[in-house]
């Protein structure tokens, strides 16, 4: 089964900040978010857990790091293990946290 990936906002060629939803082989939904700060000098990633008791990533990048759909998958791909993603539309994230 593939892993699918759902995106909150309309993608654009460099976003400040990119929030969404995924699953890996038809588990449970999981909330990533991805966030441009000046205080990082490289790629963070951190896993999460919310109130709600869902979990997912965040990823925190420079300010120069281009955040567009190729890049986020790219790094999901790697901090994640997953070799391709399905966009599909999937749950909102705000409701999941």
């Amino acid at each position: 089964m593939a892993s699918e990936i759902s995106y909150d906002l309309i993608m654009d060629e460099d976003m400040p900040f990119v929030e969404g939803t995924y699953r890996i082989n038809g588990g449970d939904w999981q909330v990533f978010i991805f966030i441009k700060e000046s205080e990082v000098t490289g790629v963070v990633a951190k896993n999460s857990n919310w109130s709600s008791g869902v979990s997912g990533i965040v990823i925190r990048v420079p300010p120069s790091y281009c955040l567009n759909k190729q890049s986020v998958e790219t790094l999901l791909s790697e901090f994640l293990d997953v070799s391709a993603w399905i966009e599909v539309k999937g749950p909102d994230s705000m409701q999941l946290r």
